[in-house]
């Protein structure tokens, strides 16, 4: 049996890249470093292995993995520079390598770490939850074999690959009742299979706090069911008890994640961060409650491997379980297993029966059939940055009805990359007096001072702010260095100015060369775009950007996984190409990875990623080069989120097209659309914006309303309920300009005063707190009492 990937695909791979060794290998997927021959830099290639090149379940969850990380941008996650499709080779992802080892592996190297140094993982770990939160992703398989610690002691999280959206759209998705993870980090409720939230991914990082304390991995040697069920019900020891160092705040923050009631948790990555830094009223250690008289027997079955994930199909619970089928797996599902023994484990959390076979070999392989599915478990003795985690998948539901109609096939998954958050909407050319001066980026936010001064605020870990550091601000205390700008950009963790000649200069995040300046090296100042040209405005998405000329061409630079460039390309570009086509634009707006355009006719243009009907042609089909927007209207303004967008028509109407999990689309329903669909309101717009899952527009006399997702208060209505037509903002305010991004926005209003409302964990709102905002607060501009 082939072990390694499929030869095509590493030949698919040799003009590009150099394959030099490696790097470890998972349940499904092989992870090479290799070295990049058109920058020298070294990479970490991950490729589905051969025997699993045609199993659907295998490619989705590459497809899922690249689909989730392209989003994520943050200095604690592994990130990915391209995902290339190798045609029948499948598909390849192509990461930034870091150089060091997995958390398991350092616990098995060195055991107990020292409170200093477990604080320092923890909150690394929990700055890239709260990252993959805001865009509305819980990782669901937070463990030490996902944890990189990199040679300069900084953690990184990797392996997306059973991550899933928390929007309610992707939970209609998956039957209630299933779970997936790794049995010693679940959370209750993940294991029981309901709907999963950020405090699921916490609950784990406790555990991997206490498991970084003890030496000690959580319930170590058990049984695969008492795994479960020790999750359920039993607490681990108070680390205290192993040891009398561990600082306060330390062991508050953990208590407060390992919570079996979720509802008794922390609520998010912030609040863990918070008690972290004292912030929070201290926390004991939960004490196991005691079980009822209708406590589960544990039938003892072999131990769960150390770094497996197992999957378990409880359908049948609370029926005794039906003689044993003749199992068939679908043809386009077999997996070759090698040497097989059969067995069965019975769980008596009533009666069900499951069937597992394993293998002996350098992995721990189990498969557990019912009802004709198949879940695959491989189990590395440990797995390498990047390597494909072995997945468990938990059903646990009440028997269907006699009558009833058997489960449908789970449809085949297709590789379509997107993800969530806008960029800064460049409207047709102002005049100056009226030119916007904020922005909205993915952590953090900018404005302009009256004599061109920028200034940045919030998050600050790529150098987004520019004020040649890393520290975050929660306020417009210091200035971007050096220059002095007409217009602002924004994108996930980059900024962009003009100058007054015109000259684009960019700063922050580099890491798919989204600064234009020809390298990919972030930068915490100004640096000039390679450009011989004069551009009139600028717009960011999450890892590119783009420029309308002078003469109303359209240039981009940056992340091009997508085909977000538009100039029919594909891998990263750190100078600006061309956008394809004689188009003549008005306007811009880049999304997270798509863009859209408005031309001299006011027609509208998009390009990108399409997999929830976002370029808006009655197709989810990636273009590489701009599609004319269907339904024959015409814009004047346009804007792009995560996967939708939206326009205000010439009559004032406004438009959206894309996903609609939380009513971004402004229908009244959560059903998505790849072709315009009009707002329900009878308001006139003149202006609008679009963030992650949530839409912004403004009337002609300053009106802000939102419409979408309100989990942190983004719709400004003072709730937290989201709404699937308009909202009015709070506060009175007559605005000029409003922005989005993620899940915040800033709006200037006639007076020129700003105001922000939305999530704040970073500073990003600017009323110098980290405490999000359900109705707009004021930002103090530089130089005013």
């Amino acid at each position: 049996m082939n072990a390694g990937p499929a030869p095509a695909a590493l030949d698919a791979l040799a003009d590009e890249y150099e394959i030099v060794r490696e790097l470890g290998r998972g349940g499904t997927a092989v992870v090479f470093l290799a070295r990049e021959r058109a920058t020298g830099d070294e990479v970490a290639i991950k490729l589905v292995r051969a025997q699993f090149a045609d199993d659907e379940e295998a490619t989705a969850r590459l497809a899922r993995e690249a689909r989730f990380v392209t989003q994520l941008h943050h200095p604690n996650i592994v990130p990915v520079r391209a995902v290339l499709d190798l045609g029948d080779a499948g598909v390849a992802l192509v990461m930034t390598h870091v150089p060091g080892r997995t958390l398991r592996q350092l616990l098995r190297d060195e055991g107990a770490q020292s409170p200093a140094r477990v604080e320092r993982i923890v909150r690394d770990i929990a700055s890239a939850l709260s990252a993959a939160h805001e865009m509305g992703i819980v990782h669901r398989d937070v463990k030490p074999e996902n944890v990189f610690i990199g040679d300069d002691d900084r953690a990184v999280l990797a392996d997306f690959g059973i991550a899933r959206s928390m929007s309610p759209e992707a939970q209609q998705l998956t039957m209630h009742g299933v779970a997936i993870g790794t049995p010693a980090y679940m959370a209750p409720e993940q294991i029981d299979g309901i709907d999963l939230d950020a405090r699921a991914d916490l609950y784990a990082l406790g555990l991997l706090g206490w498991e970084m304390l003890t030496g000690r991995r959580p319930f170590a040697g058990e049984a695969l069911y008492s795994v479960l069920y020790h999750q359920k019900h039993v607490q681990l020891d108070d680390p205290r008890a192993q040891r009398t160092d561990v600082p306060v705040a330390l062991l508050s923050a953990l208590a407060g994640a390992v919570e079996k009631e979720r509802d008794a948790r922390w609520t998010n990555a912030g609040a863990f961060l918070g008690a972290l830094d004292g912030a929070a009223e201290p926390r004991e250690w939960p004490v196991s409650t005691p079980a009822g008289s209708a406590t589960v027997r544990i039938e003892r079955a072999r131990p769960v491997p150390e770094d497996s994930v197992v999957a378990i199909d409880w359908r049948e619970v609370m029926e005794p379980a039906p003689p044993a089928p003749a199992w068939r797996i679908p043809a386009r599902r077999r997996v070759a297993v090698g040497s097989a023994v059969g067995a069965f484990v019975t769980l008596a959390l009533v009666v069900s029966a499951v069937r597992v076979h394993s293998r002996d070999s350098s992995y721990d392989e189990q498969r557990i059939v019912s009802d004709g599915q198949v879940a695959i478990n491989d189990a590395p003795k440990s797995v390498p940055l990047g390597a494909a985690a072995p997945t468990a998948i938990v059903r646990r539901a009440a028997p269907a009805p006699a009558d009833s109609a058997p489960l449908p096939a789970t449809k085949p998954t297709t590789l379509a990359l997107v993800a969530p958050a806008p960029a800064a909407t460049a409207l047709p050319d102002p005049p100056a007096a009226s030119r916007t001066r904020v922005t909205v980026g993915g952590r953090h936010s900018c404005l302009l001072g009256n004599d061109g001064e920028a200034w940045c605020w919030g998050g600050n870990d790529r150098g987004q702010l520019g004020t040649d550091t890393d520290t975050r601000l929660a306020a417009p205390f210091a200035p971007v260095s050096g220059e002095h700008f007409t217009a602002l950009a924004s994108g996930m963790s980059h900024s962009c100015g003009l100058a007054p000649t015109g000259e684009a200069w960019c700063w922050g995040d580099n890491d798919s060369g989204q600064l234009g300046d020809g390298s990919m090296t972030s930068r915490s100042s100004p640096s000039r775009v390679a450009a011989d040209r004069a551009f009139r405005s600028l717009v960011a998405g999450s890892a590119f950007t783009c420029a309308l000329a002078s003469d109303a061409s359209a240039w981009c630079w940056g992340s091009d996984a997508n085909g977000e460039l538009g100039d029919r390309g594909t891998g990263s570009r750190s100078s600006p190409v061309r956008v394809a086509g004689d188009h003549r634009f008005t306007s811009l707006a880049a999304g997270w990875n798509f863009a859209c355009a408005i031309d001299t006719g006011s027609n509208a243009w998009c390009w990108g990623s399409n997999e929830s009907g976002q370029l808006g042609d009655s197709a989810t089909v990636t273009e590489r080069s701009p599609v004319r927007v269907r339904g024959g209207l015409t814009f004047a303004a346009v804007a792009a989120g995560s996967a939708h967008a939206c326009g205000i028509s010439s009559d004032g109407s406004a438009w959206c097209w894309g996903s609609n999990s939380s009513g971004q689309l402004g229908a009244g329903e959560t059903r998505g659309s790849s072709a315009p669909i009009r707002v329900h309101t009878t308001l006139r717009f003149t202006s609008v914006a679009a963030g992650a899952v949530h839409s912004c527009a403004l009337t002609a006399d300053g009106d802000a309303w939102c419409w979408g997702s309100n989990v942190y208060g983004q719709l400004g209505d003072g709730s937290n309920t989201d709404s699937a037509v308009p909202v009015r903002v709070l506060g009175g305010h007559s605005f000029t300009a409003l922005r989005s991004f993620g899940s915040h926005n800033c709006g200037v209003t006639s007076a020129g005063e700003t105001f922000c409302w939305g999530y704040n964990l970073d500073g990003q709102l600017g009323d110098g707190t980290r405490t999000h905002r359900s109705r707009p607060v004021y930002v103090q501009r530089p130089g005013t009492p």
